[in-house]
């Protein structure tokens, strides 16, 4: 498996994700969807804010919005979050121990 790294979209989910409110937005959304006054309320933020994180996770295609009547209903959308999963598995075979992984390059650029 190799995932771009350079896709515009890989960049939006990942931008997105950079921000701890967002973060826990997408941990309730993980368990229920929620309207945006549940998910302003859960974490403390303003109308104004918390639109303009579910903007921010919208644009990234990390969420879908719903408007019913004058209630927006929030669901996640798992498809995208999987983007970056993907991405950063692909990294997972090189892990390992670190100081191994450094030992072993060091000796092969001495031989």
């Amino acid at each position: 498996m190799n995932i771009s790294y350079d896709t515009p979209q890989l960049d939006m989910v990942l931008d997105a994700l950079a921000n701890q409110k967002r973060r826990g937005i997408i941990h309730d959304l993980s368990l229920q969807p929620a309207t945006v006054g549940q998910l302003a309320r859960n974490h403390d933020l303003t109308l104004p804010a918390i639109h303009k994180h579910i903007r921010t996770l919208e644009n990234a295609k990390l969420i879908i919005r719903k408007k019913a009547g004058r209630t927006n209903f929030v669901v996640l959308d798992g498809g995208t979050l999987g983007l970056a999963q993907n991405w950063i598995t692909q990294y997972h075979v090189t892990w390992g121990n670190p100081q191994a992984t450094l030992d072993n390059y060091i000796s092969r650029m001495q031989a």
